[in-house]
């Protein structure tokens, strides 16, 4: 697993994705792409770890979800498993 803070300011990261907002995606899941930073805007740092059960996790800041709270496009996701990055 890389370190979180060697990432590209901004990249694209790809990954499959099993659920999507708490929901299962149907099919059993769906390679997705999203315009990504391991920072939020104001500078909070993501997080990337193995949990306990040994899988890798990456939270990240993603440009394209629209946030619930603020109405505004920019919120924190959840990558599992293994994925890719591609910097802008």
């Amino acid at each position: 697993m890389k370190d979180i803070k060697e990432l590209p300011k901004q990249f694209f990261i790809t990954y499959y994705a099993k659920t999507h907002n708490g929901e299962e995606i149907k099919g059993g899941g769906k390679f997705i792409t999203r315009k990504a930073s391991a920072y939020k805007p104001n500078g909070v740092l993501g997080k990337m770890f193995v949990d306990k059960n040994g899988v890798d996790r990456f939270i990240y800041w993603d440009f394209d979800a629209l946030n619930k709270k603020t109405n505004d496009f920019g919120d924190w996701r959840h990558a599992t498993g293994q994925w890719s990055f591609k910097a802008i």
